[in-house]
């Protein structure tokens, strides 16, 4: 877990936002969540892996077209 977030909040730093990890107490679970933060509002869904990653480089690519 210690990897990905790592590489996610990598992507993350660039647009300004943090991510967080979920902490499961379900041992049944093993895919770990993650959300994002920016300042104390959060702008994200419970997501796994990828699908955080994808949402991170849509974030960053809105973010080209702002004006």
């Amino acid at each position: 877990m210690k990897n990905e977030i790592e590489s996610l909040q990598n992507a993350a730093d660039t647009i300004g936002l943090v991510v967080h990890g979920r902490l499961e107490q379900d041992k049944r679970r093993t895919v770990k969540m993650y959300y994002a933060k920016k300042d104390k509002l959060s702008v994200s869904p419970m997501l796994n892996y990828d699908k955080m990653n994808h949402f991170l480089l849509g974030w960053i690519n809105a973010n080209k077209y702002q004006s």
